[in-house]
């Protein structure tokens, strides 16, 4: 890790591949939002101007990382553990939405502070896997936080957590058994929840009609049949004529069926080479970086952002219950797109530290 003086343009202020990654990313969901919405308009409860919005504050964000030296990261890791911490007890007492309780109302957006826990948690498994640190302490706030994310609840996310901490320790140098032991006491663990009915009835009820031949979510399937009308091309390079199907939360949870139906298959597949082409070049760093923190901190990162696109269009199509969980910088929401801008400006900051700014 390099401690060197960074300025904001520049060679010496950003990757040039990750700056440009980023604001890609972000323009394809500003034409999204467009296509679902067809308006435009300086209303703040425009999704378009929100996601504008958002974008803004996401590359400040991005650019203030830049200032961060990955050692002050390592040095914040407990910190930023017990912070969200907070933040997850804190939101256990706010009003209840949805029967919920996942979101502080700041007026303008609502912040989830789950999208901070998912960030704190991987710099604090790779501070603790790299270090080679199992002490009682950080095995408690990793637990707490999976505890406190699904008393909210939030199945999607407690998975998302789990999946994290399984994934890091399986990249490490961890014995087998520890990895075994692992997954023994997680389902070990979800039948015991179930056992004393710590699982809401409204998740066992989704999960079971989910696979029940009679029962079929709505939602999903007009997901499917938004992405049908895709085809090859989309709506806006074809010439057949424009079906407009009914999809709930379709700038949030199911985006990607409507991104789908604009830009077709040939559109589903450049967005997906533009992200595994983006972890090609993540993949490179991890091999030649020398700080074992940073190989664990740019591999968790990979894991969390793949695992959430993974999950996001797994539940689109249909093949998992619904979890409502975001598309990576496609989806409309402040919380997700700080924390995504979060993790590509520690990516950036890696990639400065390691003399890489092209």
């Amino acid at each position: 890790m390099i401690n060197r003086r960074i300025t904001i343009l520049g060679p010496e202020g950003t990757n040039v591949y990750v700056i440009f990654q980023y604001l890609i990313f972000c323009v394809i969901s500003w034409f999204t939002l467009f296509n679902i919405t067809n308006e435009i308009g300086l209303d703040i409860q425009n999704v378009l101007v929100r996601q504008i919005t958002f974008t803004l504050l996401g590359l400040t964000v991005f650019f203030l990382f830049t200032y961060v030296s990955i050692s002050n990261i390592f040095a914040l890791s407990n910190v930023l553990m017990i912070s969200s911490t907070i933040l997850l007890i804190g939101v256990l007492f706010t009003v209840e939405s949805l029967g919920a309780r996942r979101r502080y109302d700041l007026g303008v957006f609502d912040f989830q502070p789950s999208e901070f826990t998912k960030i704190a948690f991987v710099i604090f498994l790779a501070a603790v896997i790299s270090q080679k640190r199992n002490n009682l302490l950080g095995l408690a706030l990793i637990l707490s936080n999976i505890l406190l994310v699904y008393s909210q609840p939030d199945l999607g996310t407690t998975i998302i957590l789990l999946s994290v901490v399984l994934g890091m320790y399986f990249i490490s140098d961890v014995k087998l058994k520890t990895l075994l032991a692992f997954l023994i006491m997680m389902f070990v663990s979800f039948f015991i929840l179930l056992e004393f009915d710590l699982v809401s009835s409204f998740q066992v009820q989704r999960i079971t009609d989910f696979y029940s031949a009679e029962i079929q979510d709505f939602s999903q399937k007009q997901s499917r049949l938004q992405i049908s009308l895709g085809g090859f091309l989309g709506d806006n390079l074809s010439n057949t004529e424009n079906i407009s199907i009914f999809v709930p939360v379709q700038t949030t949870d199911f985006i990607f069926s409507s991104f789908a139906k604009s830009y077709g298959f040939i559109g589903c597949i450049t967005l997906l080479f533009l992200w595994i082409f983006f972890g090609f070049r993540v993949y490179s760093l991890i091999i030649t970086t020398n700080s074992e923190f940073e190989k664990f901190l740019l591999a968790g990162f990979m894991i969390l952002l793949y695992l959430q696109i993974l999950i996001n269009i797994a539940t689109v199509v249909g093949l998992i219950p619904l979890t409502g969980d975001p598309f990576p910088l496609l989806s409309l929401g402040g919380s997700s797109i700080i924390a995504v801008s979060t993790i590509f400006g520690i990516i950036n900051r890696i990639f400065i530290e390691n003399n890489q700014v092209i």
